[in-house]
Formats: C-alpha cells, sequence, structure tokens
C-alpha cells in the first residue's frame, strides 16, 4: 500500500488500518457480525468443514492440527490477527504452546489483547503492530504461520511469502485459508449472471437486510476503483496468490471451497436464513450444492482455497 498525501488526506494504509480496526472492534463486542456473511454463518461453516476437512465438525484449524501438527510446536504466527480469534484457538487445540499475532491495526491488536485475557491466554499469546508488505521475520523462527484470509489484503506478496518461507523452521508448515478469486471482485460475466439468478429465485423476505432494512435487488461488479476507495488493499492481488505459494512452497494439501456465488449472494442477508428451521436449511443447503457442482464441474472457479504448505529447499 502507498501512502498519498498530496490532498492531506489519509494514507492509504490508515484508511485500512482504521476500517479493519473498527471491524475488530465490533467482533470482539457482538456476535452479530457472525450471521452477516458466508464464511460466518452456522450453516455454512459446516458446508465449508465438509469441504475443506471432509467432516462437518471439523474446522480447517483442527484438522491441520490433527494431520500436519500432531506434536504442538513451539511457536506460531497469525498473520493479519484481526481480532485473535486465530491465536486463542491454535493454543486451545494445542497447535502451539505459544503465539504471536501481528496486524496493521493497532485498534485490532487491542481488542486481540482483550478478549486473550479475557480467555486467561494472554500469558501464551503476544501482539505486534506491523506492516505485512514490509515486515521483517527472524529466520528459523516458527513451526507454524497462519494465514487466514490475510494474504489477499498484501500488496507485496513476494515479499511477504519470502520472509515466511524463510522464518519456517525445518518440519514447520504454513497453513492459508484465503479468498484467491479475481482481483477487485472484478468477477466473469456468467457469475454475476448466476448470483443474480439465485436472488430472483429466493423469496423477497430473505433478500431484506436485517440490519438496514434494505432490500437485496441486484448484485452489480463494482468498479475497482471504488473498491479501491473503500479499502485500497482490498483483493489487490488476489489472483496471484496461489501462483506465488507454487513458486515458494510445497503443497501438502489444498482444498477449494467456492464462495464464488455465495460470497456476495449471502452478503448481509445471511441472518435470515435460521440453520434451525427445516426450510432455510434445506435453501442454504440447496445454493451450497449448487456451487460446489459448478465447482467441481469447472463451470466457474473456486474463489476460497484452504492450503498447508512446507516451504521449497
Amino acid at each position: 500500500m502507498t501512502p498519498d498525501d498530496r490532498s492531506g488526506g489519509p494514507t492509504a494504509g490508515a484508511v485500512t488500518s482504521e476500517l479493519w480496526g473498527r471491524k475488530a472492534r465490533e467482533m470482539g463486542e457482538t456476535d452479530a457480525w457472525q450471521r452477516r456473511y458466508w464464511q460466518s454463518h452456522p450453516a455454512t461453516i459446516r458446508h465449508i468443514n465438509r469441504l475443506i476437512t471432509g467432516s462437518e465438525d471439523e474446522t480447517w484449524l483442527a484438522f491441520t492440527k490433527r494431520r500436519f501438527v500432531p506434536e504442538p510446536g513451539d511457536r506460531g504466527l497469525s498473520l493479519g490477527c484481526g481480532h485473535g480469534w486465530t491465536e486463542r484457538d491454535s493454543i486451545r487445540l494445542d497447535v502451539c504452546r505459544t503465539m504471536e499475532g501481528y496486524d496493521l491495526s493497532e485498534e485490532a491488536l487491542e481488542v486481540a489483547r482483550s478478549e486473550a485475557v479475557a480467555a486467561g491466554l494472554d500469558d501464551r499469546i503476544s501482539y505486534r503492530q506491523a506492516d505485512l508488505n514490509v515486515v521483517e521475520l527472524a529466520p528459523d523462527s516458527y513451526d507454524v504461520v497462519v494465514a487466514a484470509q490475510v494474504l489477499h489484503h498484501v500488496n507485496d506478496l513476494e515479499h511477504l511469502l519470502d520472509q515466511v518461507k524463510r522464518s519456517l523452521r525445518p518440519n514447520g508448515v504454513f497453513v492459508v485459508q484465503e479468498y484467491v478469486g479475481p482481483a477487485r471482485f472484478q468477477w466473469l460475466d456468467k457469475t454475476e449472471l448466476l448470483m443474480n439468478r439465485i436472488l430472483e429465485t429466493l423469496p423477497a423476505e430473505y433478500r431484506v437486510d436485517p440490519f438496514s432494512g434494505s432490500l437485496k435487488e441486484r448484485l452489480e461488479r463494482a468498479r475497482p476503483e471504488d473498491i479501491a476507495a473503500a479499502d485500497p488493499s482490498e483483493s489487490i492481488r488476489s489472483d496471484e496468490i496461489v501462483a506465488l505459494l507454487e513458486s515458494r512452497f510445497e503443497v501438502l494439501y489444498r482444498a477449494d471451497f467456492g464462495g464464488t456465488l455465495l460470497q456476495f449472494v449471502l452478503a448481509d442477508i445471511a441472518a435470515n436464513f435460521d440453520e434451525t428451521d427445516p426450510r432455510d436449511a434445506a435453501l442454504l443447503d440447496l445454493m451450497s450444492l449448487f456451487e460446489e457442482v459448478l465447482v467441481a464441474e469447472r463451470v466457474l472457479p473456486s474463489d476460497f482455497a484452504f492450503f498447508v504448505l512446507s516451504p521449497l529447499r
């Protein structure tokens, strides 16, 4: 991210930091945000779990522990940690004995520190403010490095991935759960067509944003400059992530888990689907199945992927 002070306005980094600090504060104060998004709704979490781990009840982090880190590492790192759930769960699951969290937003780090104290884990988790575009990681330092939905916010991916590669100890793993779809959300025409066909099929009561009251009628591809204005880091080079990972790491495991349609179809209206209601649960299952088949048959690409990687030596 490059600062732009010509108008005396905030730098790109400051805009991003403020945005994600505010979101981290919201996440620390309430669980309501979980029902705004495709990745955090209880019903779709089960679908995502199955695609990544093979079980609706096993999370990607628990799967990582079981398959790739049977003995806890001494030291782990969470990149772009936000409000800190990855570090707390990594400690609880015994992925690592200690964790560090790095984030651009000092406000987000304050939330993460408070949550660690509340969980009684502050003696095992430490935090540092860092811009991942320029961060320097000590060589041979970590047994596990985790990047959960952060790489698509990094401009200098080459620098960061080189730093991660050299920071991993022998037998260390890099765990990535990530948006790898089109940069600046410039989705395909057929993707937009299918998203809108799903919306047209849904009864109106499912398309009302319960937080704002507005009716979600149609999805249209936003202009890249408008996305960058809202968050200069948003999906800045997301379509390059997979190739850059594969050029530096051996892929021990990969699972694509969709999101190509449902990330945007369900944004802000996911709360309308009650996972305890058979009708609502069936609608979510059918939408998830529709997307899963389209990705499996290569009609659409998968916009999200999970990786466990080791450095190429």
